[in-house]
């Protein structure tokens, strides 16, 4: 009976020395972020499609449909869009775009005999979705084509002119490109970004937070009370009732054009003038793929002309905002309030 025990003891020793192990390796991980030399993931390299460092890129040209934008080396932040100065928060995302591109991973690569060359429009590249033809500073223009969402959602089918393989990358690669622009074409308008690549709003007023979200077809919903919880996970479900009241709302702000431009970044002493030290509203705008808010516009005071002062951050600029902006968003509010 001794041998039983003694086994036993060894066993939960064992079990022991595992969890303690596991426990250093997770917190060597959480202090690094990496994993150790001789850990099965060392093989996934940080190796983007592109072979360029991004300062060597002189220049990209966006190409959707009929549309072009160009964006090239220059001006005060670092880029021009068209020939024009691209502003903080275009070159902002022109950067992360191309750091992207140069240092995300494919999930997956398809070799020519992985896949099935009559499936390409399937896949969103004949054509292609948009294409990118990025310039560098020496060397040959490289063409990417950017397809379709794979059906996880996850990820995009792409590829580069003239090579055979088929790359699955992470979507908010393109989804970065798709910000730049978009709010490069937002001159004059009261929203930098455009409410068809908006995924999630929220509205910060008298100091509660009203947050509207995109279900997975796309349809508008307040966070609390205006969704269902399915069974077999949190997956939120809009009211088709409230969803096109909503979504009527968001398009009205989004077709608003800024009624008068006051000043570019304004002093301490404007934005007290004005009422914006402490706005009496804030809209924030996010995408899909972002952490954080890619747009900020605040609210306050009425002018003594139809309109609020408001100050657009991602321009920083201070603007007068029409009327209608304080009736959409009053009315988002009161939709917020409304039984499902």
């Amino acid at each position: 009976m001794v041998a039983p025990a003694v086994n036993r003891g060894f066993t939960a020793a064992g079990g022991v020395i595992a969890t303690c192990l596991m426990a250093g390796l997770i917190g060597a991980v959480a202090i690094t972020g990496r994993w150790p030399s001789d850990a099965p993931r060392t093989h996934l390299e940080k190796v983007g499609i592109l072979a360029v460092a991004p300062e060597g890129i002189a220049s990209i040209e966006c190409s959707v449909g009929d549309q072009r934008t160009r964006f090239n080396r220059g001006g005060q932040d670092g880029w021009l869009v068209n020939d024009a100065a691209a502003g903080p928060a275009v070159a902002g995302h022109i950067d992360v775009a191309l750091r992207l591109l140069t240092a995300s991973p494919p999930r997956r690569v398809l070799a020519a005999s992985e896949y099935d060359p009559r499936e390409l429009a399937a896949y969103g590249l004949e054509p292609a979705r948009f294409v990118l033809a990025v310039t560098p500073r020496s060397g040959r223009i490289t063409r990417l084509e950017f397809g379709e969402v794979t059906p996880a959602r996850n990820a995009q089918y792409v590829r580069i002119a003239g090579r055979p393989e088929l790359y699955l990358l992470p979507r908010d690669v393109s989804a970065e490109w798709d910000l730049a622009r978009n709010m490069a074409g937002r001159t004059g308008r009261l929203l930098p970004v455009p409410i068809a690549q908006v995924w999630a709003i929220e509205i910060v007023s008298q100091g509660a937070l009203y947050r509207f979200e995109r279900d997975v077809d796309g349809l508008w919903f307040h966070h609390v009370g205006q969704h269902v919880h399915t069974p077999g996970g949190f997956v939120h479900h809009a009211d088709p009732k409230l969803a096109p009241l909503i979504e009527a709302e968001l398009a009205g702000l989004d077709g608003l054009p800024i009624a008068r431009m006051l000043a570019p970044h304004p002093g301490e002493a404007a934005l007290n003038r004005f009422g914006l030290e402490h706005p009496t509203m804030i809209l924030l705008l996010y995408s899909r793929d972002s952490a954080g808010p890619v747009a900020r516009v605040e609210f306050g005071n009425a002018a003594a002309q139809p309109g609020h002062y408001a100050r657009i951050r991602e321009s920083d600029s201070l603007v007068l905002a029409p009327d209608d902006a304080a009736r959409h968003l009053t009315a988002l509010l009161e939709l917020a309030g409304s039984a499902s």
